[in-house]
């Protein structure tokens, strides 16, 4: 019983440290839910939150939205680990910020172009008309308001001061529309709802780039965008003319530790919603690692070279993740417990016979012992121990099994013969013939 005993605490021992092993060297648990960033409300970020919670949310993974400023605060949270995922404009990662690299990119899931909306005559002098002017140049905390900046700064003009205003989306579109402030910044989809409005606006004019090539050389993450005359609206002829845009892509970043299995989902995802193309980008370009300023995280580099793991591609994530916890609890059945049943019948052999043998053993002392004794009373406690040797084998054949019965019967046969031998010699001592 106590060697049992020993045998299954060995098995639970190596159990348990197969399993803190597993969790060691091998992915932990896809999470059931995680927290993506997004921007302001109603903006382009925000309404695609709601799209990937809407799509994730099918598969078994929940998604709580965080809305923040905008990407300069999304970079942020995820450096803090506060979020986990997080829409991000390209341009905003800085390596030098990152040193610990805890953000991963993920994809470029679009281009978002930089439209600049103005008041008054129209232009043909670039950003240069903005010196002077009452502009909104995003909220503090945007993508908006940091490539406004850069922009601006790359040019001579004032970054700062009172004419630069750090106004949301929606209150920099309601301030051009009252003619409260001359010019807005804005990144974004062109179905924005801010930028719909204005682009219909007779009143309100888009500002085109006409050195496109030369911002795209210094600003490596811009990349022009032209977009054809009434390409955006048919009917109403948007835009009325055809007009160059510099664009940084929409990229999906994320922690660094995010588990592979949820950077496929969302890449799935992405695939699902911004494969189809838009009016600015075609078909079947996004999501793609072009344009994405921040390293890769391993398995977003996997999907987009090779695509998504088979157990994703087949399995649904609420299915994938009780797979990935089943493997962890059959790892340790095919480690330890079948090599172990394997090896249980020889160990049940093995101690059999050695305890067959160490019997054997003693009935050969004793049976020595016997033939040397020269008195009765001698060779009467020398019958007695081999009479309690019988017994002790006796009881041997209750706790052995089966297959070293016969064994125990031979060995109970060649006791009974010693016992025979014994009682006659001490029969011919107490009773010697004349």
């Amino acid at each position: 019983m106590r060697g049992r005993l020993a045998l299954w605490a060995v098995a639970v021992v190596l159990t348990a440290a197969v399993i803190g092993l597993s969790l060691l060297v091998t992915d932990p648990f896809p999470p059931r839910r995680i927290v993506l960033a997004t921007a302001q409300p109603d903006g382009t970020y925000d309404a695609m939150g709601r799209e990937y919670q809407r799509r994730l949310a099918r598969e078994g993974l929940k998604v709580d939205l965080r809305r923040t400023a905008g990407s300069v605060e999304n970079l942020a949270l995820l450096r803090r680990g506060v979020v986990d995922v997080a829409f991000l404009q390209g341009g905003i990662y800085q390596p030098g910020e990152d040193p610990e690299h805890r953000v991963r990119g993920m994809a470029a899931i679009y281009r978002e172009p930089l439209w600049i909306f103005y008041r008054g005559k129209p232009v043909t002098d670039g950003l240069g008309a903005l010196a002077e002017r009452r502009v909104s140049i995003g909220a503090s905390g945007s993508g908006t308001e940091a490539v406004a900046r850069t922009l601006l700064g790359a040019l001579g003009l004032p970054t700062a001061g009172s004419n630069r205003l750090n106004l949301t989306s929606a209150e920099a579109r309601r301030a051009l529309e009252e003619a409260q402030i001359d010019a807005a910044f804005f990144v974004g989809s062109y179905k924005d709802p801010n930028i719909s409005a204005l682009l219909h606006r007779p009143d309100v004019h888009l500002l085109g780039f006409t050195r496109d090539a030369a911002f795209a050389r210094n600003f490596p993450y811009l990349s022009p965008v032209r977009i054809p005359e009434g390409v955006l609206d048919l009917k109403a002829d948007l835009p009325r003319e055809e007009i160059t845009l510099m664009a940084p892509a929409a990229m999906l970043v994320c922690r660094e530790s995010l588990h592979p299995r949820v950077v496929e989902q969302l890449l799935s995802v992405a695939r699902d919603v911004h494969g189809g193309g838009t009016l600015l980008d075609p078909p079947r370009r996004f999501p793609t690692r072009e344009g994405v300023d921040v390293p890769l995280h391993d398995a977003a580099d996997s999907f987009l070279t090779r695509g998504e793991s088979w157990l994703s591609r087949v399995l649904p994530y609420w299915t994938l993740r009780w797979v990935l916890q089943l493997r962890l609890l059959l790892l340790p059945l095919v480690a330890v417990w079948f090599p172990l049943f394997k090896v249980l019948p020889w160990l049940v052999r093995w101690r059999g016979n050695r305890v067959i043998e160490r019997h054997y053993a003693l009935l050969r002392e004793v049976e020595a012992r016997a033939a040397a004794a020269t008195g009765p009373e001698q060779l009467g406690g020398i019958i007695a121990e081999i009479e309690t040797l019988r017994a002790r084998i006796e009881g041997l054949a209750l706790r052995l099994s089966l297959q070293h019965q016969r064994d125990l019967y031979h060995c109970r046969l060649h006791v009974s013969l010693v016992l025979a031998e014994a009682r006659d010699r001490l029969q011919r001592l107490e009773h010697p013939v004349r």
